[in-house]
C-alpha cells in the first residue's frame, strides 16, 4: 500500500546495510556535527574569537624586519648612504661631488621593535574584544541549541507524517472492506446498490487524502535529511516512536533549569559589558600613549651584509593628539549610545526569555491534556466502530452510519497522533526556552 511505500523511502535506492538508523539522540548528534547552518555559526564564532589577538598590539611588542636596496643620484641620498656605510671621503666634500654626485648604490637590513608602555585605548579595546569573543562562542552555543530543537521538531514531524499515512492507509482498507461487504449484501438482496456506491465514495475521499499525506511524508523526511546533511537518496529509518515520548528536563521542580543561564542571555550580558569597555576605550583615545622603541641596522654598498657599518637606536616617546577636531567627542557619544542600546536589548531579551518559558509551560500543559482527551476519544471511537459495524451487519442501521463512524475513528486516531507529536515538541520547546540545549 501507499503507506508501506512511504515508510520505506530510500530503502530501494541503497542496500539494506546502508540504511541510516536514527533515534532522536542519534539525529541530534549528527546535526550537531554536520548541520551546515550550525557549522557556519561555529566558524563565525571562531573568526570573532581572533579579535583579542588582533587587539594584543596594545601591550605586546611589535617587531619589524626589513631589507632594502637602492641606486640613486639624489645628492642628499648619496650623502646619507656614504655616511651610513662609513664610506664618506674628503673628495666627497667637493662642491661638484655634493651637488652632482655619480649614481651610487646602497643596501640596508634593519630590525625595529616597539614596546607599548601605556596605551589606555588599546587596553580597554583588548578587554572589550575578549568579551566579544566570549559572546560569539555563547551565540554559537545558542545556535546549537536551536538546531537541536529544530531537529527534534523535524524528527517528530516525520514520525507523525509516516504514522498519519499508515492510519489513512488502514482507513482506506477499512472503507474498501465496507464496500465489499455492501456489495455482498446487495447480491443477497439485503441492501441496494447505493450502499456500495457510498462506501466507494468514502474510499475515494480517503485515497485523495492519502496522496497528499504521502507527499507530506516525503517532504518531512527530506527536511530532516537536509538538517542532518544527508543526501536526498539516503535510506533513513527512525527508531523512536510517537507512543514512547521523552519528558522535559525542566519540570517544575528542576533546579538545573535557570532561564538566566541561557546562552543568548549570557552573550547579551557580555555584549553589554563590551560596550561599557568601549566607552572607556573611546575616552582613553583622547589620552596620551607612551612607547619604547629600538632598532638596529646594517648598511653596505654591494649587499646588506657586505662591507659597511651598523647602527643602533633606542628611545622612548609620548604621543598625544589633544584636539582631533570633534572626532573624540563623537567617538565617546557613539560608544555611549551603543552601550545604551546593549542595555536595552538585554532587558528586552530577558523579558522575552521569561515570556517564552511561560508560554512553553502553558503549551506543554495543554498538550498533555490534549493527549489524555484524544486517547479517551480514540478508545470511544473503536468501541463505536464495533457497534456500528454490528448494527449494519444485522440490518438495524444504514451504511451511512458505519461510514460516518469509520471516518470519525480515523479522525480520532489522527488527532491522537497529532496530540502526541505536539506533546513531544512542547517538552522540547520548554527545554529550549530554558536553554537546556545550549549547554
Amino acid at each position: 500500500m501507499i503507506a508501506e511505500i512511504a515508510l520505506s523511502v530510500g530503502l530501494a535506492v541503497l542496500p539494506q546495510h546502508d540504511t541510516v538508523h536514527l533515534s532522536l539522540d542519534d539525529a541530534v548528534r549528527r546535526a550537531r556535527d554536520d548541520n551546515p547552518a550550525l557549522l557556519a555559526h561555529r566558524a563565525a564564532a571562531r573568526a570573532r574569537a581572533q579579535a583579542p589577538l588582533e587587539a594584543s598590539r596594545a601591550f605586546l611588542p611589535n617587531l619589524q624586519l626589513g631589507v632594502s636596496g637602492m641606486r640613486t643620484t639624489d645628492p642628499v641620498a648619496v650623502f646619507g648612504l656614504k655616511l651610513r656605510q662609513e664610506n664618506f671621503a674628503a673628495q666627497d666634500l667637493a662642491l661638484d661631488a655634493l651637488n652632482r654626485p655619480s649614481a651610487y648604490s646602497g643596501y640596508a637590513a634593519s630590525a625595529t621593535m616597539e614596546v607599548p608602555l601605556l596605551v589606555p585605548e588599546g587596553l580597554f579595546g583588548y578587554a572589550a574584544a575578549r568579551k566579544g569573543a566570549a559572546a560569539g562562542n555563547l551565540a554559537a552555543d545558542r545556535a546549537a541549541g536551536a538546531t537541536e530543537f529544530l531537529v527534534t521538531q523535524a524528527y517528530w514531524d516525520t514520525q507523525l507524517a509516516a504514522a498519519s499515512l499508515e492510519a489513512l492507509d488502514q482507513a482506506l482498507v477499512a472503507m474498501n472492506a465496507h464496500a465489499t461487504q455492501a456489495e455482498a449484501m446487495r447480491e443477497q438482496g439485503l441492501v441496494t446498490g447505493l450502499d456500495a456506491r457510498l462506501a466507494r465514495l468514502a474510499a475515494a475521499e480517503i485515497e485523495v487524502r492519502l496522496l497528499a499525506a504521502a507527499a507530506m511524508a516525503d517532504n518531512a523526511r527530506s527536511a530532516l535529511r537536509a538538517m542532518l546533511a544527508l543526501p536526498e537518496d539516503a535510506a533513513v529509518l527512525l527508531t523512536d516512536s510517537l507512543t514512547a515520548l521523552p519528558g522535559s528536563v525542566c519540570d517544575d521542580d528542576a533546579e538545573a533549569c535557570d532561564v538566566s543561564e541561557r546562552a543568548d542571555l549570557q552573550a547579551q550580558r557580555l555584549g553589554m559589558e563590551a560596550t561599557s569597555l568601549g566607552v572607556r576605550s573611546a575616552w582613553a583615545g583622547n589620552m596620551p600613549s607612551i612607547a619604547a622603541f629600538g632598532s638596529v641596522a646594517r648598511y653596505g654598498q654591494s649587499s646588506p651584509w657586505g662591507n659597511g657599518s651598523g647602527d643602533w637606536t633606542i628611545g622612548i616617546g609620548l604621543s598625544w593628539n589633544p584636539f582631533p577636531a570633534l572626532s573624540g567627542v563623537g567617538s565617546v557619544r557613539k560608544a555611549q549610545a551603543e552601550r545604551d542600546e546593549a542595555v536595552a536589548r538585554l532587558d528586552d531579551a530577558e523579558r522575552t526569555a521569561g515570556l517564552e518559558v511561560l508560554q512553553a509551560r502553558r503549551m506543554l500543559t495543554a498538550a498533555g491534556e490534549r493527549v489524555t482527551v484524544a486517547a479517551s476519544a480514540w478508545e470511544e471511537a473503536l468501541a463505536a466502530l464495533d457497534q456500528a459495524q454490528l448494527r449494519y451487519r444485522t440490518g438495524t442501521s444504514p451504511i451511512s452510519e458505519a461510514l460516518d463512524v469509520q471516518a470519525a475513528t480515523t479522525a480520532a486516531r489522527l488527532s491522537l497522533m497529532s496530540a502526541q507529536r505536539d506533546h513531544a515538541v512542547a517538552h522540547a520547546a520548554l527545554d529550549f526556552a530554558f536553554g537546556v540545549y545550549d549547554r
